[in-house]
């Protein structure tokens, strides 16, 4: 299992305001919460005939681990680095990026 993990400290335990946040980021881009192998995630694709775009919330004492993977079914899990599907791997890190960006100046 390879993922890109990003871990944003939260000042505050406002977990609801940063699902928030998670929602309102992901959704307009076409993401959907789903539960996939028994992990509920957001994802985008099918794995099939595009590369599925995954994202992993989880909640610790004090952050937020962010967690983008990308995921098909000949290779299975890969994270967000290297050149295999480039341009969506760059976009959801733009996603992950403005997620923690808007957790932080938020002070949540």
């Amino acid at each position: 299992m390879s993922r890109t993990t990003i871990e944003v400290p939260m000042k505050t335990n406002n977990v609801d305001a940063v699902l928030d946040i998670i929602v309102t980021t992901l959704k307009p881009s076409g993401y959907e919460q789903k539960i996939v192998d028994g992990e509920t995630i957001w994802t985008k694709g099918d794995g099939v005939m595009m590369k599925m775009q995954c994202v992993g919330i989880t909640f610790t004492e004090n952050s937020v681990l962010i967690q983008g993977w990308m995921k098909d079914a000949i290779t299975g899990e890969s994270s967000l680095e290297g050149f295999v599907a480039a341009l969506p791997k760059k976009k959801l890190k733009g996603l992950i990026n403005k997620i923690q960006t808007t957790i932080v100046s938020r002070n949540l």
